[in-house]
């Protein structure tokens, strides 16, 4: 079952366009990246602010291909988030292809925290930055489950916003 979440996280598209940059310079064409969303508010009417890239946080997360996010990443997201006053809202990452979940994706969230939202972008994040329809996004439940969520609509988990 997918949680209450009556209204998206708002993501302004300025802050998208510039990650997707970002993942697709770090991807190389060639390997997975991948950041953080942080922002402010509560889980109903959340704003992304900005972004932390997991090689920020650890240097070694894309040394063999996949991503291998370690303690020393999260330990530094958490100062992060406390030095900035932020939260993690979801976290995105890319793939080669397509946008559905790997089976290592499914049993290692970057958060295994139920309701987190965890975006896959496909391509290398070489797609459109004005719309998040190429974007799997999917919510933590527990125990490796996860629900599926479309992208826009009214009740979409993730909105592209002008600010």
């Amino acid at each position: 079952m997918a949680s209450d979440l009556t209204t998206s996280i708002r993501l302004p598209i300025l802050v998208w366009r510039d990650l997707l940059l970002r993942l697709r310079t770090r991807s190389a064409g060639r390997r997975e990246s991948g950041a953080f969303l942080l922002g402010t508010g509560q889980r109903n009417r959340a704003k992304v602010s900005r972004y932390v890239c997991y090689d920020d946080l650890d240097p070694d997360a894309y040394q063999h291909g996949a991503i291998e996010f370690h303690a020393v990443g999260h330990a530094a997201l958490w100062q992060y988030c406390r030095e900035h006053k932020l939260r993690v809202l979801a976290d995105v990452h890319t793939h080669p292809g397509g946008v559905l979940q790997s089976p290592t994706d499914q049993q290692n969230p970057m958060l295994p925290v139920v309701g987190h939202t965890a975006m896959i972008v496909p391509n290398f994040a070489q797609t459109p930055w004005w719309s998040l329809h190429s974007v799997g996004i999917y919510e933590y439940l527990g125990d490796c489950r996860w629900h599926t969520h479309s992208p826009g609509g009214k009740k979409a988990r993730i909105a592209l916003r002008l600010w």
